[in-house]
C-alpha cells in the first residue's frame, strides 16, 4: 500500500511537467475520472507498470472526450470527471480513434484499462445508464475480427516500406542555424536522432524513450544491452547512421538529464521523452507524407525484420536482433510475409503470361 502510495506521488510530481497528449493541456492535479484512484489500487497489486498504464489510458480517454467535446464532455468540465455521460456507442468511438491514432497494442492494453474501469463502476452500482458491457464486449470483438480481416499481415507489410520516408522526412526539415526559444534546432536533431534509432535498434518504443546516454556511451557505442519484454536483458545494434545522429544531438544539449531523448517543449523542463511524445514524431511525418494512417512507431520493429529476412539473414538470428525468448514467435508473425515474398520470387522467374501460354498450346495442336 505504501509503495502505491509513494509511486502515485512520484507519478503526479512528473505530470506537472508535461501536457495532456491531445489538447496539450497542463496535466491537472486531479485524476481524470471519478472512483479512478481506487480502480488503480486494485490493478497496481498486480503490476505498478499496469496502474501507470491504466492511468494513461483513462486521461487519455478524458482528454479525448474535452478536446472533441464527445457525450457532453468539454474543456471547461474540472477533474475527476463523471462517467455517467459515457456510452457504449461512445466507448467504441474512441477505440476507433486509437486504432487509427495508436499502436495496436497500445490500442488493446488501453482499452483494457478503460473496460476495467466501467467493470469496477458496474462492481461499486455506479455504471452509467449509457454502457451495456456484454453488448460493449462483442461489439469490441466482432470489429477486431474485422479489423483483421481488412488490414492483414500482408496489407500492413505493403503500408510499411514507407517506413525509410519518415526518416527522410525528418533529414530533409532545413535546420534552423540557431536555437530560439521554442527550442526548435533541438527538437529537430532529437527527432532525427530518435527515428533513426528505432530503425537501427527495431527497438520497442518504451525500450527506446527509456534508453540513457550512458546506453549507447553518448553515441559513441555501437551495441547496447537494456531491460526489454518481461524483464529480461538483451541487446540492441547502434548502426552508424544512428550514432552520428545521436552525437549531433548530445552535442548540443545543455541539460543534466541522463535520458537520451528527452522533451524540449517549454513546459516539460527538459524531462525525459514520454511514449505518447515519440508516437507523434512518427505520425507528424506519416501526416506530413500522406503515408498510410496505420503507421506507427511499432511499425519500425516489423519493417526491419521484414527487410532483413527478405535479404538472407536467418530466421534464429532476426529472433535474436528483436529479442524474442522463442523463434515460434518470429516464425508465427513474419512466416506469411515471407511466404508471400519467396512466392513472388518465384512467379517473377517461371510465370508464363496467358498469351504466351495460349500460343504455346496453339503450336503444340499445330504440330
Amino acid at each position: 500500500m505504501l509503495l502505491n502510495v509513494c509511486y502515485y506521488l512520484v507519478i503526479m510530481t512528473t505530470m506537472k511537467h508535461n501536457v495532456l497528449p491531445i489538447s496539450q493541456r497542463p496535466f491537472p492535479e486531479e485524476p481524470a475520472w471519478i472512483h479512478e484512484a481506487s480502480f488503480l489500487m486494485e490493478a497496481g497489486t498486480r503490476s505498478l507498470k499496469t496502474e501507470t498504464t491504466y492511468r494513461s489510458g483513462l486521461r487519455l480517454l478524458a482528454d479525448w472526450l474535452q478536446h472533441f467535446r464527445k457525450a457532453e464532455y468539454s474543456l471547461e468540465d474540472p477533474w475527476p470527471l463523471s462517467p455517467q455521460n459515457l456510452s457504449t456507442a461512445v466507448i467504441l468511438n474512441f477505440r476507433n480513434w486509437l486504432l487509427s491514432n495508436r499502436s495496436v497494442s497500445t490500442t488493446t492494453t488501453y482499452m483494457a484499462a478503460v473496460v476495467g474501469y466501467l467493470h469496477y463502476l458496474d462492481g461499486q452500482d455506479a455504471l452509467p445508464q449509457g454502457v451495456q458491457l456484454g453488448k460493449l464486449q462483442r461489439q469490441m470483438s466482432r470489429r477486431q475480427v474485422e479489423r483483421n480481416q481488412a488490414e492483414t499481415v500482408i496489407d500492413m507489410d505493403h503500408a510499411r516500406q514507407e517506413i525509410p520516408q519518415i526518416i527522410r522526412y525528418y533529414d530533409q526539415l532545413p535546420l534552423p542555424p540557431e536555437n530560439d526559444k521554442y527550442n526548435r534546432r533541438l527538437s529537430l536533431l532529437r527527432d532525427r536522432a530518435l527515428v533513426k534509432t528505432l530503425y537501427s535498434t527495431a527497438a520497442r518504443i518504451s525500450e527506446v524513450v527509456a534508453l540513457n546516454r550512458h546506453n549507447v556511451d553518448n553515441g559513441r557505442a555501437q551495441y547496447a544491452t537494456i531491460i526489454g519484454k518481461g524483464n529480461k536483458p538483451r541487446t540492441i545494434f547502434v548502426r552508424d547512421y544512428a550514432r552520428q545522429a545521436i552525437v549531433r544531438y548530445l552535442a548540443e544539449r545543455s541539460d543534466s538529464n541522463p535520458a537520451l531523448f528527452v522533451s524540449h517543449s517549454r513546459n516539460s523542463l527538459d524531462a525525459r521523452l514520454s511514449k505518447t511524445s515519440a508516437h507523434n514524431i512518427v505520425k507528424r511525418a506519416v501526416r506530413a507524407m500522406k503515408l498510410n494512417a496505420s503507421i506507427s512507431a511499432h511499425d519500425f520493429r516489423h519493417y526491419r525484420a521484414t527487410q532483413l529476412l527478405r535479404e538472407g539473414m536467418p530466421l534464429e538470428v532476426v529472433q535474436e536482433y528483436l529479442g524474442h525468448s522463442d523463434v515460434s514467435t518470429t516464425r508465427n508473425i513474419y512466416a506469411p510475409v515471407l511466404g508471400v515474398h519467396i512466392v513472388a520470387e518465384w512467379l517473377d522467374n517461371i510465370d508464363i503470361p496467358p498469351d504466351q501460354a495460349a500460343f504455346n498450346t496453339e503450336f503444340d495442336v499445330e504440330l
